[in-house]
């Protein structure tokens, strides 16, 4: 009977708990009982990819020290946005990554609700206050709307344990949820969580006018705090040595750092429950029309600092539209780091969820007539405003949010009715509990977390991807990279068998959401290259990367309006840059789309690349199978006249023979036709321009093709410079082979020395200089600057890890060989055994000095900082576990309550 009894009251006392858990769980039951995906935004296109890079090198047992496969080659365990040490992540590796992604939302949407729930029970809320502010908290808008960026997400859920264990004057246990939040890898969220904390616990009463109370309330903190930065030091000192080199290094300028600023306008449609939240989900932090009536319930003389950061999340979050807000920048520098001012609603969503709490606890006796009406008043107000924000175009968004939905207003009014008759008939908590948690689940169910698409979406494999992975294993280390320039407005071929699949399964919105997921990995755009382990040179970032010279290099060829400062060159080029561009970034494949390609008089005219005919080169056309043709058809763009020659086709044939036929402009929209008498099997095309003809203008080449004229049969031709691209395939995407790429090691031995960063961006910027023979060094070097002269280099690779680069060369003289990794300090070469120095090459790679002769060359890589922050751990660790026995030899302390 006493293990009975004893079941039954821990049942009791659980009871409340599980309430609140199981609250959190049914707000995500669609994402749990489906067994579709999450494949929107950020989560598509840079967490997946991410999450299956670090998965793969967890189950091969290494760490991924480098990364290899996004922007030419950038550090891996140093961006923390990976969260590679974040215990969580690591066990859910053997799983596929929509799965564990969905696991671990689950895990920390009811690892928030159950610190929310120990923290509030701490504060002595009662049982009903503290299960209203774990719901509050976990089930909220704000919380459930950042799954979609899981490292926030996860961070986000430590925020009630810190909290607590803070609250409990329990150091070691701050310190060990502080390093786990770390460890998630936002430090925004860090930053702002601590922020929280500082306002709940500071001293109370008297106490804030002493000294001594402020060192009692906060050293629990600073102790906790210090051994968070103690325990995750392996991660964040890495992390700090490349933010020195990133895009945010010295902090961002003001208009980014107050980008995605919260608009007053908005706050209707932010704060309201429903479906009509603003598409960037970071304006989403609805608590719901009843909870806010919570809110008011919940407010008291005594106690005010769960509404103090409340209050002051809002206001902040306002930033660019709240005049102080800039002024706080100035004053604290390293908030300038950050974007997305809007983030600071995670100390509403905290506050917030502690009054809702609080107003459960004192119920609506405590509400009052006045604070009703204001209350009302308040709902109103947001109603008002989210029916005139209909015209915005929120950050994030390509059109305006759009009419409020007649149904959305119709809850809100129903919501507005319900909390008045509650307030005046003050039924059991219950019904009021019960209300607000159904207002709850529904606007849940519409967040874009519940919004899902079927599997196929991640996991349907692209033929692109397939083609470059073969390709890739049959060129070996000299493959190459990647580029992709596509406009994704091209439809796939299999556009109407998905359509037959899923055009009934899907909505409209959502069968759309799936095609662009679909294009994504057709074009292999932004980080999805990366789960593939196919490298590239573009990525999409926004943290720490990409490096600032990155940026600074793409300047030289990305127009200054389109560049964007996370990447995604394949969205901000407008065409294919320069071939001199290409073979300095290491470029081989090049991913287009179609959609300028032409069917004219039934001829198929490949489109995707031009050639200008007066260049410095002949332009010729690349490899392609023999045919027997009568005509050669051009694609011509120039202001000369039609009958202006244009120069001279030769065309070599498979006896051997080689035809030279004169080139003349035709009419306007109408390829030019070079015919010949019999048929020839053609087995090469090269253009020599007319110098009169590019003295008055000159032409373009756009496309070609030989044609049969007796059987209307062609060959689509690839018209280069020197023939230097080669289609390698051709589906709903192509891909051309950059025939003169340079590979992944190569030599040169001639340099040009540049005093920094600008000089050398400069020299590179220089139309005559050549990558593939010259290469400009930075700083002072022992050699002078040499004219052109042979120089014969011959590479044979030994091991070619992400890490570990090392091969045999064989020098004709004294030379450079330039590694086409992004330059970082954790980098060290070897020259026979024997330390050299690693030098900044042309701008954003690095090389190093070889003499003549056979030699065996070596590359490592460890992140810098890496040592240091070992260490720095292990004796955090050691000073934690010593806190640890200390306080246990005093005894346990009490309970002391936090008021």
């Amino acid at each position: 009977m006493g293990i009975v009894r004893g079941l039954r009251m821990s049942a009791i006392r659980a009871a409340p708990l599980l309430l609140a858990l199981g609250a959190v769980a049914l707000a995500l039951l669609p994402l749990l009982a489906s067994p579709n995906l999450l494949m929107r935004g950020d989560v598509a296109l840079y967490f997946y990819p991410y999450w299956e890079a670090a998965a793969r090198a967890t189950r091969e047992g290494r760490l991924p020290f480098w990364n290899p496969d996004l922007f030419t080659g950038i550090p891996f365990l140093a961006n923390p946005q990976v969260g590679f040490f974040y215990p969580p992540n690591r066990a859910l590796s053997w799983l596929p990554v929509p799965l564990a992604l969905k696991l671990s939302i689950l895990m920390h949407a009811l690892w928030a609700a159950g610190g929310m729930f120990g923290l509030a029970r701490w504060l002595r809320y009662r049982t009903a206050g503290a299960t209203a502010a774990a719901v509050a908290y976990a089930a909220g808008g704000y919380f459930l709307a950042q799954a979609e960026h899981i490292n926030q997400f996860q961070a986000l859920a430590w925020l009630p344990w810190m909290a607590w264990a803070w609250a409990a004057r329990r150091p070691v246990r701050l310190g060990l949820a502080g390093a786990m939040q770390i460890l998630c890898g936002h430090a925004q969220t860090v930053v702002l969580s601590w922020a929280a904390l500082l306002i709940l616990l500071a001293p109370s009463g008297d106490e804030r006018r002493r000294l001594s109370g402020w060192i009692r309330a906060w050293s629990p903190g600073a102790l906790g705090g210090a051994l968070a930065l103690g325990l995750s030091a392996f991660q964040w000192v890495p992390s700090l040595l490349l933010a020195q080199a990133s895009i945010r290094a010295g902090g961002l300028p003001l208009n980014e750092a107050l980008s995605f600023s919260l608009s007053p306008v908005l706050l209707g449609r932010s704060l309201l429950p429903g479906r009509e939240a603003p598409a960037f989900t970071e304006f989403t932090a609805y608590v719901g029309v009843l909870g806010l009536l919570a809110l008011a319930a919940g407010i008291r003389q005594t106690d005010r600092r769960w509404a103090v950061i409340a209050g002051a999340g809002l206001l902040l979050a306002l930033g660019a539209y709240n005049p102080i807000y800039p002024l706080l920048l100035e004053l604290f520098p390293p908030l300038r780091a950050f974007r997305v001012p809007a983030r600071w609603l995670a100390l509403w969503a905290f506050g917030a969820a502690l009054g809702i709490g609080a107003g459960f606890d004192r119920g609506l006796a405590w509400l009052g007539r006045q604070r009703l009406v204001l209350w009302a008043l308040g709902i109103l107000t947001l109603m008002g405003l989210a029916l005139a924000a209909s015209p915005i175009q929120p950050p994030g968004m390509t059109g305006s949010l759009g009419p409020v939905k007649p149904a959305a207003v119709g809850l809100w009014v129903v919501a507005l009715i319900a909390g008045g008759l509650l307030a005046w008939r003050r039924p059991s908590r219950a019904v009021w509990a019960g209300l607000w948690l159904a207002e709850l689940m529904g606007a849940a169910w519409g967040l874009p977390v519940n919004r899902l698409l079927p599997p196929e979406a991640w996991s349907d494999p692209r033929l692109p991807a397939l083609v470059l992975r073969d390709l890739q294993r049959e060129v070996g280390p000299e493959a190459g990279r990647i580029l992709s320039v596509v406009d994704l407005r091209f439809d796939p071929g299999d556009l109407g068998e998905w359509r037959s699949v899923f055009g009934g399964q899907l909505s409209p919105e959502a069968f759309e959401e799936f095609l662009v997921a679909t294009k994504y990995k057709e074009a292999l755009v932004a980080n999805l290259p990366m789960a593939r382990g196919l490298p590239t040179v573009d990525g999409y970032d926004g943290g720490v990367l990409p490096l600032r010279r990155y940026i600074e290099l793409a300047r030289r060829f990305v127009p200054t309006d389109r560049l964007l400062r996370d990447g995604r060159l394949w969205e901000t080029l407008p065409g294919l840059p320069e071939a001199r561009w290409l073979q300095l970034l290491g470029v081989r494949w090049i991913v287009t789309d179609r959609l300028r390609d032409e069917w004219i008089d039934g001829v198929f005219y490949d489109r995707g690349i031009a050639a200008d005919a007066c260049g410095a080169e002949p332009v010729e056309a690349g490899p392609f199978p023999p045919l027997e043709a009568t005509e050669l058809r051009l694609l011509v763009t120039s202001s000369l006249p039609p009958g202006t020659k244009l120069g001279v086709a030769e065309l070599q044939t498979s006896e051997g023979d080689r035809l030279e036929l004169s080139v003349a402009m035709g009419e306007r929209n109408t390829p030019v036709r070079v015919r010949w008498g019999m048929p020839k099997q053609i087995t090469g095309v090269r253009l020599r321009p007319a110098s009169p003809a590019c003295a008055e203008g000159g032409w373009r080449v756009e496309g070609g093709a030989l044609v049969d004229e007796r059987t209307g049969a062609f060959q689509a031709l690839v018209l280069s410079p020197g023939g230097a691209f080669a289609r390698r395939y051709a589906g709903d995407v192509k891909i051309y082979e950059f025939r003169k790429a340079l590979p992944r090691l190569y030599g040169v031995c001639q340099v040009l020395s540049a005093r920094g960063e600008a000089e050398a961006m400069d020299r590179l910027a220089d139309p005559a200089f050549d990558p593939s023979r010259i290469v400009v060094i930075e700083g002072e070097t022992d050699r002078a600057e040499e004219p052109p002269r042979p120089c014969a280099v011959k590479i044979q690779w030994l091991r070619f890890t992400p890490e570990v680069r090392e091969a045999e060369v064989r020098l004709e003289g004294p030379g450079w060989l330039v590694l086409m990794e992004s330059f970082d300090p954790g980098w060290r070469a070897t020259v026979d055994g024997q330390a050299v120095p690693v030098r900044r090459a042309n701008g954003l790679f690095q090389a190093i000095a070889v003499p003549g002769g056979v030699h065996r060359v070596r590359w490592e890589y460890q992140p810098a900082g890496w040592g240091v922050g070992i260490g720095l751990t292990a004796l955090s660790l050691f000073s934690g576990v010593w806190i640890w026995g200390w306080r246990r030899a005093r005894g346990k302390v009490p309970r002391q309550a936090h008021e």
